[in-house]
């Protein structure tokens, strides 16, 4: 090679001759958006599943099949957050530092299996008071047993997920629950189409529990972790008041996305409820981006609390970089998304569609404070704001539904954005910006912060090691 074919080397400051490669290479060696990206990616795979199961189901099932089916998964999500009694948010916290992960894990596990069954089984036991229009659950015993074995894999599914987070093992998530789970869910309402709105509810659940099983066995084999039953009494007393604040801080989260549809079913009808779960969804997808960001923020603002503040700009700004142009496509493509669906969808949820996902903006910010509310330990003004969020979203429901369906989107974006004020001016205020006061609060002893230190040095070592490992 002579002197004039050599390669000039790139001036300083001089742009790089392949942008998009330096980016890619920037999001491999930041974790925050490394992982965003892994959760988005099994969010995506998720909800396009969902967008073709929605699809095929309402094309094989009577729409008041679909409503009240729509209804028990709506139901069944509620049970399942409920089973966790804040154990997710807890492992996240506190499994990256944890001196005993196999131990932590395993009585997690238990506790979430044995009261996802005992919460389903007295949930199926009081439908014809609490949604009479659920009475198929109860059926048989053998409905009440199915029922709440398959309840009891969706909560753990959840858990496994928090597991995955938490040791930044979001890669192998996204094959169990983006690909595996997405292609049973798939492979099964056309199987179970003779059994109504049951069958729709098994199709659904069985994918779940397959994604469940999948997870242990990853937790067991890819992150070394001996998932077993077992109870650690010493943990769950160790844990319990920063588990029970973020269990009422996300039960009352969840509150409005489970129950506003169940209100629905009940004051519009069936077709309704339909016209509505499709509707959320879609918009959902939107959403998808920015709980996605909030989790990644969560875990790596809990691994390095010193970086808290440049982590949570990168946060706010990818939120809006994805959120804001995925609501404008959503908007524009409405109606023809609707039709997919059928004819009817499209005439009547048109309107709904296009503000739920407006209301993704406002979705987004309450995600990104109530996530940093969470990382600094401010749990009382998190269960504060979550407590408007449910007396803002069921009180604009209940008074504008009448008027018809588009006042369930005007109320779920109302309490977002009313709960997200909340939750940015407990953030603001010096009042309220220290941590909740009790076991997790006190200041750390300098040999604590070493031993932190350490633990965040060895954990990024097994980052490594199980990045290296996963498929």
């Amino acid at each position: 090679m002579t002197e004039s074919d050599a390669v000039p080397a790139r001036r300083p400051g001089a742009a790089p001759r392949f942008p998009l490669a330096g980016r890619i290479a920037a999001v491999r060696r930041d974790p925050l958006l490394l992982n965003s990206l892994f959760l988005m990616l099994t969010t995506v795979l998720g909800a396009a599943a969902g967008f073709v199961f929605w699809v095929i189901v309402a094309r094989l099932y009577p729409v008041e099949d679909v409503g009240r089916a729509s209804s028990l998964l709506s139901s069944v999500s509620l049970l399942s957050y409920f089973s966790l009694f804040g154990l997710s948010s807890t492992l996240v916290r506190h499994l990256p530092s944890s001196t005993r992960p196999a131990e932590d894990t395993s009585t997690a596990v238990t506790t979430v299996s044995v009261a996802a069954v005992l919460v389903s089984t007295v949930f199926a036991l009081l439908i014809p008071t609490l949604a009479p229009e659920l009475g198929f659950v109860r059926a048989s015993p053998l409905h009440v047993a199915v029922f709440a074995l398959l309840a009891a894999g969706a909560a753990l599914n959840l858990l496994t997920d928090s597991i995955f987070i938490a040791f930044r093992a979001t890669r192998v998530n996204l094959v169990i629950n983006g690909v595996l789970m997405s292609a049973v869910k798939l492979a099964l309402p056309v199987a179970v189409v003779t059994a109504g709105s049951f069958g729709i509810f098994m199709a659904s659940g069985i994918a779940s529990v397959v994604a469940a099983a999948a997870s242990i066995a990853a937790i067991r084999r890819r992150l070394g972790v001996r998932v077993r039953p077992h109870l650690s009494w010493h943990m769950l007393r160790a844990t319990f008041g920063y588990s029970l604040s973020s269990y009422v801080s996300s039960s009352l989260n969840l509150v409005p996305q489970i129950v506003l549809p169940i209100v629905v079913l009940q004051e519009l009808g069936p077709a309704a409820a339909a016209t509505y779960f499709i509707a959320f969804q879609i918009a959902n997808l939107v959403n998808s981006a920015s709980y996605a960001i909030g989790e990644s923020l969560f875990a790596e603002g809990s691994i390095n609390r010193a970086e808290l503040a440049p982590l949570a700009r990168r946060a706010g700004t990818a939120m809006a970089a994805v959120t804001v142009p995925a609501a404008l496509v959503v908007v524009a493509l409405a109606q023809p998304v609707l039709r997919l669906f059928g004819a009817g969808y499209a005439q009547h949820g048109t309107g709904t569609l296009v503000l739920f996902t407006l209301s993704s903006l406002a979705v987004a910010f309450n995600t990104w404070a109530s996530f940093l509310l969470k990382v600094t330990r401010q749990l009382v003004a998190m269960v504060v704001s979550n407590a408007v969020m449910v007396a803002v979203v069921l009180g604009v429901a209940l008074l504008g539904l009448h008027h018809g369906l588009r006042w369930a989107a005007i109320a779920w974006g109302a309490g977002n954005a009313v709960s997200g004020t909340v939750a940015a001016v407990a953030l603001l205020l010096p009042s309220l910006r220290a941590p909740s006061t009790g076991r997790h609060s006190r200041p750390r002893r300098p040999a604590e912060r070493n031993v932190e230190e350490r633990n965040v040095t060895e954990q990024r070592l097994a980052d490594q090691n199980v990045e290296d490992q996963s498929v």
